[in-house]
């Protein structure tokens, strides 16, 4: 009877093993998905820009298991001050105010407490999952020329793809304010731990009041 029973807790170790990757790109896919720009107004937006925000770059690791459970119960709605897309990569998620864990962990972070969009640089930073098409993933596909698209509900900031490259993650410059409107985007070039980051740069070339019409098109 004893080794009938610790033949199973074998096999449920084994499973929850074997399937842990699965489990936890599931709770990723949920986390991201799970929340829109749309479900929010303006206004609130605009509060929560204005809120503080924890920036704890040293804290952030490779979403474990526990990281990925702890994620899903620390997510702050009032973190969340608008949205981005990519058409071309298939790329929509909302900008969460702070870099940390949990913010990472529901979609793209913002890097510096004085961004603003449209305006200098805008960094943002997020997760490249084993699952290419889950967080900020899918950036790795982004082609020089794609458009990137930014909103806080009040207006559409259109960007232009301008450069692409793979830094070390020592050059964090690439996060300073700049003369010129950009955005710049930043996610691990691999999957696993890397020293190592992609990072898309983009021209401002267009600011607009946000529509109905092109809210439904790029951040439903």
């Amino acid at each position: 009877m004893l080794k009938k029973t610790i033949a199973i807790i074998i096999l449920i170790i084994g499973l929850v093993l074997v399937l842990s990757p699965f489990i936890k790109s599931g709770i990723v896919k949920y986390l991201s998905e799970r929340d829109s720009v749309t479900n929010y107004s303006a206004e609130t937006i605009d509060k929560n820009q204005n809120r503080d925000a924890t920036f704890d770059f040293a804290s952030v690791e490779l979403p474990s298991m526990s990281s990925v459970v702890k994620g899903a119960t620390d997510y702050d709605k009032e973190a969340v001050v608008g949205s981005i897309a990519i058409p071309s990569v298939d790329l929509s998620l909302m900008v969460l105010k702070g870099t940390n864990t949990a913010n990472l962990l529901a979609g793209a972070t913002t890097m510096r407490p004085d961004q603003v969009m449209g305006k200098g640089n805008y960094p943002l930073a997020g997760h490249h999952m084993r699952n290419g098409s889950m967080l900020l993933g899918p950036l790795m596909d982004v082609k020089e020329g794609a458009k990137v698209y930014l909103t806080d509900l009040t207006n559409l900031y259109t960007y232009e793809v301008t450069k692409t490259e793979v830094i070390k993650d020592t050059e964090v410059s690439v996060i300073d304010e700049t003369k010129e409107p950009q955005i710049t985007l930043i996610t691990c070039d691999v999957a696993t731990e890397t020293d190592q980051r992609f990072v898309a740069i983009g021209k401002l070339v267009s600011t607009e009041k946000l529509t109905k019409e092109k809210e439904d098109k790029y951040f439903k």
